[in-house]
């Protein structure tokens, strides 16, 4: 949003810079022809119907207004961190991308047995860094214990494998996925190992 505030104020500039030329330098001319141009419009304004020229007006200033409200909320609005500085090194100023701590939470939390499908969504605060996770897992789970997994999974790749603090407990959304008999990959579900039998007593002779 940064690069297109700049576009249109780069653009309302330099529009602003050619009508101050063309004003200033032929004001002899311009000015004569923008007065016929308003005296023009204000007799259309007086012999129209006066509910067209309200509903007109305000067509126009919510328009203006519209487009005023929207450049000022892209200027204001806080654009999000791309980078989130390290707070355990020592001895200089370390910063990691957003899109780093996003692709290792993805692959650590994919890898945990159950998990078919995850979101990460983080975002750096005052406090530290905001985690949140969409996840899918296989129906038929434990989900307290998947969820507790996961939770911890993100808190230990955030704060010791990437040294960032937490400003919150990870906030995990889980979503329970059936799945066709015999389309589930085995090895995205931890399955029970098979019980082998008893060994068959000796023969007595």
């Amino acid at each position: 949003m940064n690069t297109l505030n700049r576009i249109v104020v780069v653009v309302l500039l330099a529009i602003a810079t050619v009508l101050c030329c063309v004003l200033l330098a032929g004001a002899k001319w311009v000015v004569p022809t923008l007065a016929g141009q308003l005296d023009l419009l204000t007799r259309s304004i007086e012999s129209a119907p006066g509910y067209q020229a309200v509903v007109l007006g305000i067509i126009l200033a919510f328009v203006v207004d519209f487009i005023f409200v929207l450049l000022i909320i892209l200027e204001v609005r806080r654009p999000k961190a791309k980078f989130i500085r390290v707070e355990k090194v020592a001895g200089g100023e370390v910063e990691v991308s957003v899109t780093s701590i996003v692709d290792r939470l993805r692959h650590e939390v994919d890898a945990l047995p159950g998990v078919l499908k995850v979101k990460p969504r983080v975002s750096g605060r005052r406090g530290g860094v905001v985690v949140h996770l969409d996840v899918d897992i296989a129906a038929g789970l434990d989900v307290p214990a998947q969820a507790e997994q996961i939770v911890e999974t993100a808190r230990l790749v955030v704060e010791e494998r990437i040294g960032l603090k937490m400003a919150k407990t990870p906030k995990v959304s889980l979503r329970a996925v059936p799945y066709p008999q015999g389309a589930l990959p085995s090895n995205r579900i931890k399955m029970r190992p098979p019980v082998e039998p008893l060994p068959s007593p000796p023969d007595e002779e």
